[in-house]
């Protein structure tokens, strides 16, 4: 019980470190302003505190690990989609490796 009160509080402060590095770092590579660096800061810091409770949750459980990691990210790009232009998110998509033509594709329309 002891190591559970103990991991407690660095457990909350990692990910408010870690969210306003990832911020910053997007930042520099994506040009945002100052509103959406406000508005991107606890969307990374949710991002990252339900990586962290995913990757706890299921560590012995690779297949169900990786749907859930795939949600989350979905959710978060989601979220991204509505703060950063259009440039700015095909931008952190190559960064993540995910092609933007799935977007493009679903959202283009001849008529």
């Amino acid at each position: 019980m002891s190591d559970r009160l103990a991991e407690h509080p660095t457990h909350r402060k990692a990910p408010v470190v870690d969210a306003q590095a990832m911020t910053r770092e997007m930042t520099n590579r994506l040009h945002l302003n100052e509103g959406q660096f406000l508005k991107l800061l606890p969307i990374n810091r949710t991002k990252l505190i339900g990586l962290r409770s995913i990757n706890r949750e299921y560590k012995n459980d690779e297949a169900t690990r990786n749907a859930k990691t795939a949600e989350l990210e979905a959710q978060y790009e989601q979220e991204c989609g509505r703060i950063l232009t259009p440039s700015q998110l095909s931008q952190l998509q190559q960064r993540n490796n995910q092609p933007a033509t799935e977007p493009n594709n679903s959202g283009s329309g001849l008529g």
